[in-house]
């Protein structure tokens, strides 16, 4: 009699990508044998330490409420105005923060399958909100939601992700996904022109499989590949994010003959604050990011603004600033804020970030250590550029000013003044594998690599110079999903006689 045999899908990395991959490989009916570099507190990768901030497409509140009908303390109300976020918007948004450079197949893919993925997630067990923080607000008893970022995973403060994390992984084990703690990618295996399988920890162990996905996140976290990619300043970088993301999956996955793809040069950071320590589990909140810089100034430590605060909402912008902050002297800044602001920045955007207070502009120099005269200059010509009126709104713009502040510019002339330090914190790598629309990963021939797939911050190809907040989970959640329901479906079961 002959049997069909279940096909092994390997999935590299318990991160939000390779659980999503793990699960879905599952649901289509595989074997799925899930490996995680580090311990089951480390769960999670990058995801974890993310704010679980989901960008995707919609038509208006009934898809959104479809999700979720959890609101934020203030934000409930009778009705919903909630203006289209298309998917021509979202190809839009991302192509232009890329610089046109975004492999269009993918970003089509991202914003196509987006809704259905956050739905795919929910019913997992993910919870979502509606968000205060990203500008939805209550107005005459309606809630009026901007096109965009509008959900985050329920929980505390900005760090949420593993909101996301938590759920994932006990749907996975209630299913059957097999996990292996401890168990880091060494080597993709193949033979006579097919993955094999994998080695992993020292290479003297394998891990056969039908198939593999690798889901091992990128490499900030690797000194060398820091420098040799990004440069030497980037060596001693804090990382937001987890330390386990060293580039072993893709080095492995170029080794089995996939091709490089996106820029290796770039990355996202964003401005943390330096106090804080690095996580020692993935429940373990990261250095907070500071993304309160919008309602304020940044200064260097010469005293000097640096970098347009307000080219658009926060959302949009947070991951520049860490890689302003490192053009820096010394790679640190101040962001400093009067009365107008400072309440709004320590409830939303600081966390449990030590401000340091100052009643006037010298005490101010002499507290964060700036000269004098400089400050003086750099905070007197701000104000002088601001518009006339009180408000805090987003059509205020500064005149005759470089950088300019091009939106949400008023003067700083309340003390006393709230300054939070900052320095740059690396979150994830631009650089990596080359994928199709559905995980494949493509060799230099443009042709699969016959049972290679690959997915979420382990492939390149969509974030260039920059991406909007929200894009990154939802990448992870897209392509893990279609990676490893690609590799499940798409792999040739073994026959044998029994």
């Amino acid at each position: 009699m002959t049997k069909t045999r279940t096909p092994t899908i390997v999935v590299a990395g318990a991160g939000l990508t390779g659980l999503s991959a793990a699960v879905s490989a599952r649901e289509a009916g595989a074997r799925v044998v899930l490996l995680e570099k580090g311990s089951r507190r480390d769960v999670g990768g990058n995801a974890a330490f993310s704010g679980g901030l989901f960008l995707f497409c919609y038509d208006g509140p009934d898809d959104l409420t479809s999700i979720t009908q959890d609101f934020e303390p203030g934000m409930k109300a009778a009705r919903i105005e909630a203006p289209p976020y298309t998917r021509q918007a979202f190809v839009a948004e991302l192509m232009a923060m890329s610089g046109g450079r975004a492999e269009p197949r993918l970003v089509d893919k991202l914003a196509e399958r987006s809704l259905d993925t956050v739905g795919w997630l929910a019913a997992k067990g993910v919870r979502f909100t509606f968000n205060r923080t990203l500008g939805a607000e209550v107005r005459d008893g309606v809630l009026h939601i901007p096109p965009g970022q509008v959900l985050t995973c329920t929980g505390e403060g900005m760090s949420r992700g593993f909101e996301v994390i938590r759920p994932l992984l006990a749907h996975a084990e209630r299913i059957g996904v097999e996990i292996r703690w401890s168990t880091p990618l060494a080597e993709v295996l193949h033979s006579e022109g097919r993955v094999t399988g994998v080695a992993v920890g020292d290479g003297g162990q394998t891990v056969p499989g039908d198939a593999v996905v690798v889901a091992t996140g990128g490499f900030q976290a690797s000194r060398d590949l820091r420098r040799e990619h990004l440069g030497p300043q980037w060596e001693t970088v804090r990382l937001r994010g987890t330390r386990l993301a060293t580039g072993d999956g893709i080095q492995a996955a170029l080794r089995a003959g996939a091709d490089k793809a996106g820029t290796w040069s770039r990355c996202h950071s964003a401005a943390v604050d330096p106090t804080m320590p690095s996580p020692e589990s993935s429940a373990a909140a990261p250095p907070f990011p500071l993304h309160g810089f919008w309602l304020g100034v940044l200064v260097n430590r010469d005293g000097e603004r640096f970098v347009d605060e307000g080219p658009g909402p926060w959302v949009r912008n947070y991951s520049k600033m860490g890689k302003a902050i490192m053009r820096q002297p010394g790679r640190e800044a101040f962001e400093i804020f009067d009365q107008r602001t400072a309440a709004r920045v320590a409830d939303e955007f600081a966390g449990s970030a030590v401000p340091i207070v100052a009643e006037t502009v010298p005490e101010l120099a002499e507290r964060i250590g700036v000269p004098l005269d400089r400050l003086a200059r750099t905070l007197a010509t701000f104000n002088d550029a601001c518009p006339p009126g009180d408000d805090m709104s987003e059509d205020r713009g500064t005149a005759d000013i470089t950088p300019p502040k091009s939106r949400w510019a008023s003067p700083l002339d309340r003390p006393p003044f709230v300054v939070y330090h900052a320095v740059a914190g690396l979150t994830f790598t631009f650089g990596g594998i080359r994928i199709d629309p559905d995980g494949r990963a493509l060799g230099t021939d443009g042709a699969p690599v016959p049972g290679l797939y690959a997915a979420g911050e382990a492939v390149g190809g969509l974030f260039y110079g920059d991406y909007p907040g929200g894009a990154a989970l939802m990448r992870a959640a897209v392509f893990g999903r279609a990676a490893g329901r690609t590799a499940a479906t798409e792999t040739t079961p073994a026959h044998h006689s029994a």
